[in-house]
């Protein structure tokens, strides 16, 4: 009795050592974006994620989250990701692209100000295996920046013609 619960606390202990799990905080990105690369994972370890951010205005938002490898067998095993936050319905994946030497991870659209995280998952099968996650933000004008931007070349307009005739 007592070999068996040592070894079933082992067993616990070294399946809790084989994942990892990180929480990325990147603040308001609005005018910014940001790029930064993961923590390394050793092989065989199973990680999953989490990078936090807020949009403070209505955006453009592209996501791209990257691994190179010299070899296809190096390759994250179910590497994937997810998007939630703002008016999302819920969780949104990114869609996932695979060539011999890389693997991406992307999506872009229209995003609300609110708060977003973007959770990446997948299992590393080399020692030292990491990815690179980007975002891109541009602010999309509001409606009465467009008025303001027509009524400008109206005046201007207005001007040159009015110059014109003198």
């Amino acid at each position: 009795m007592k070999f068996s619960t040592l070894a079933f606390a082992a067993v616990l202990a070294l399946a809790g050592g084989a994942a990892q799990a990180a929480t990325y905080n990147l603040g308001d990105i609005t005018a910014t974006g940001a790029q930064q690369n993961s923590a390394t994972f050793a092989n065989g370890v199973s990680f999953s994620d989490t990078w936090n951010f807020t949009l403070s205005s209505y955006s453009d938002v592209s996501v791209l989250i990257s691994a190179n490898f010299s070899r296809p067998e190096f390759a994250f095993s179910n590497f994937q990701a997810t998007v939630s936050g703002g008016n999302l319905p819920g969780a949104v994946p990114l869609n996932l692209t695979a060539g011999n030497s890389f693997q991406i991870l992307e999506g872009a659209g229209d995003a609300i100000a609110g708060n977003y995280s973007i959770t990446v998952s997948g299992v590393s099968n080399r020692n030292n295996s990491l990815y690179t996650f980007g975002i891109d933000v541009t602010p999309v004008p509001e409606p009465s920046s467009y008025a303001l931007l027509m009524a400008g070349l109206g005046v201007v307009g207005f001007m040159a013609r009015r110059s014109r005739k003198v």
